[in-house]
């Protein structure tokens, strides 16, 4: 018979998404992850279901950085490297 956990501590957590502790704390505080308090001393607990979500907005944060990076508006070094005569093909692409 396998058991499926769905309430995960905060060092579980950490493991389950492969991070510190310390960005667990880190989620919890900026919002980004809900934590559920439990008991006298207030333990913090975390749902699979919630866990689940958080790479998602690591990695879509993480993609439009990248993107952003890559714009020649961003860096104009490339902006005169990406817009001249010889590349003007590749532009209608």
């Amino acid at each position: 018979m396998v058991i499926i956990k769905e309430w995960f501590t905060v060092e579980e957590a950490a493991e389950y998404l492969c991070v510190s502790k310390r960005t667990i704390y880190k989620l919890t505080k900026e919002g980004r992850l809900p934590a559920f308090r439990i008991g006298k001393e207030r333990h913090r607990r975390f749902q699979k279901e919630n866990l689940d979500k958080v790479p998602r907005m690591y990695e879509e944060t993480a993609n439009v950085a990248a993107l952003l990076k890559l714009l020649a508006s961003a860096d104009p070094v490339l902006a005169e490297a990406w817009n001249n005569e010889r590349d003007a093909a590749y532009d209608q692409i």
